[in-house]
């Protein structure tokens, strides 16, 4: 910063600054709330940004200026606080888009990965590049047959007043048939065997793409749990399947340039939390980085690696020595 007592101050172009940074507000910053950021008593401040003050107007446009350089400074450091990017490519991000590429030519695939992956971004990003593509997510609340079918009929924008039984099958029936579309089920560990049962059914009677996206449990359910036999004409229709337990390596570099995390330190630790198991991999990232940047920016400055430690304090990731 330059020192404001050493240099000639042009009173005008205060005066035109202070007028701006007012007015850059919505509404304009009031002149109370102006005064008090700038230190200048509000009596004193609207007659000089007016250009009718008679008093010492090159004293008060040496007071702005010195506010001047603060607010600048300020939005500097804010340059160095990271915002989300929202969706971004990982490793893993193309092999699921794979996934749903091929389950868009009519096949049926399986995500099985942990928490943290990215799958349901890219589900949704997919399904905002593609068409016509249908995105449903299962809960507890939706893992019996007819509440199931009700999602499904909501994610197709169907609206049936007694959506149950065959007539909400042939409704789902009715609206994919020939369309060459998919249907992505994510969270379909919940769904119960009847309902993948059915979502089975629809892809034999229509040919709709199906991509079954959820945890290891949905794979490890469908291959080898107490309905194995059962799921038989389920698992001899998928055409790919991905198990991945955790983020790569190469997906946590990802994360960090797409945050624009470059400090070394800053990446080891975040690569630490996320390859840890049970983590949350790099949705907890995500949780301790805008913690974060809360932090860095109540003390108006940027980010730092102690930052990250003292949010990560606070989450249920606390006893991963990261």
């Amino acid at each position: 910063m330059i020192n404001a007592s050493t240099i000639p101050i042009d009173v005008e172009e205060m005066r035109l600054w202070a007028l701006d940074y007012r007015e850059q507000h919505s509404p304009p910053l009031s002149w109370a709330k102006f005064a008090k950021e700038c230190g200048i008593p509000e009596g004193t401040l609207q007659p000089f940004v007016k250009g009718n003050y008679n008093g010492d107007n090159e004293d008060k446009a040496r007071s702005m200026f010195r506010f001047r350089q603060s607010v600048e400074a300020r939005r500097e450091r804010q340059l160095t606080i990271p915002t989300d990017p929202g969706h971004f490519e990982t490793e893993t991000s193309l092999r699921i888009r794979s996934l749903l590429s091929i389950a868009h030519m009519g096949r049926i695939t399986v995500a099985a990965t942990g928490p943290g992956t990215g799958k349901t971004m890219t589900a949704e990003d997919y399904a905002e590049r593609a068409q016509p593509v249908w995105y449903a997510c299962m809960s507890r609340s939706t893992r019996r047959l007819n509440a199931m079918m009700a999602a499904v009929l909501a994610a197709l924008d169907i609206q049936i007043k007694y959506a149950s039984g065959n007539i909400a099958s042939r409704a789902v029936q009715a609206r994919v048939k020939g369309r060459r579309g998919l249907l992505i089920i994510d969270e379909a560990q919940h769904c119960e065997w009847e309902s993948l049962e059915e979502i089975r059914h629809w892809h034999d009677k229509t040919g709709v793409g199906i991509c079954l996206m959820g945890n290891e449990e949905l794979l490890s359910r469908i291959e080898s749990g107490r309905h194995a036999d059962a799921f038989g004409r389920l698992n001899s229709r998928i055409a790919m399947r991905h198990i991945q337990r955790l983020p790569l390596p190469a997906d946590v570099e990802a994360f960090c340039e797409a945050w624009q995390l470059r400090e070394p330190g800053i990446k080891t630790y975040l690569e630490r939390i996320a390859l840890t198991p049970g983590s949350g991999g790099l949705r907890e990232c995500k949780m301790i980085v805008e913690a974060g940047c809360m932090l860095a920016s109540a003390d108006d400055r940027g980010l730092s690696l102690a930052d990250l430690r003292d949010a990560q304090s606070t989450r249920a990731t606390r006893w991963i020595d990261a």
